[in-house]
């Protein structure tokens, strides 16, 4: 008989500094979150590489000033599976252009272990950018 995941909708949020060390402290949310989930664990090796991945890439893009914080969501519903953001605004380094969704290792990662993901960048003086991934159960476990 398949494992049965928990199919109570649940989320957290958290507000990291931007900086690279702040990959290392969304995965321990992550863990905790995913502790409270009936099920989360099979989502937990994928997950922590891809919060990592999207925490890094988003900490690596210039934003001012510079002590705004990121903030990362972690989401579960059943059957949907687990979905990751990691927000970030900020004033836009003038001059220089931005990073193609699709470009760097860590991304090809994130592409590689999520069943979708999307970066949206706004435009204009005051920029947002959200990178998300989402994460379908594993198969054989059913909602």
């Amino acid at each position: 008989m398949p494992e049965s995941l928990d199919s109570t909708p649940r989320d957290r949020f958290c507000s990291l500094p931007r900086h690279l060390s702040s990959a290392s402290a969304a995965r321990i949310v992550l863990r905790g979150f995913l502790a409270d989930v009936t099920g989360g664990a099979c989502y937990a090796e994928a997950a922590e590489l891809i919060v990592s991945e999207l925490v890094a890439h988003t900490v690596r893009r210039p934003r001012r000033p510079e002590h705004l914080l990121i903030d990362v969501l972690f989401e579960y519903t059943a059957p949907a599976g687990l979905r990751i953001e990691v927000y970030d605004t900020g004033l836009a380094d003038r001059g220089r252009v931005p990073d193609e969704p699709q470009a760097g290792p860590g991304l090809g990662l994130v592409r590689e272990l999520s069943s979708a993901w999307g970066q949206e960048l706004s435009e204009g003086e005051l920029a947002h950018s959200l990178v998300w991934a989402q994460l379908d159960p594993p198969s054989g476990v059913t909602a």
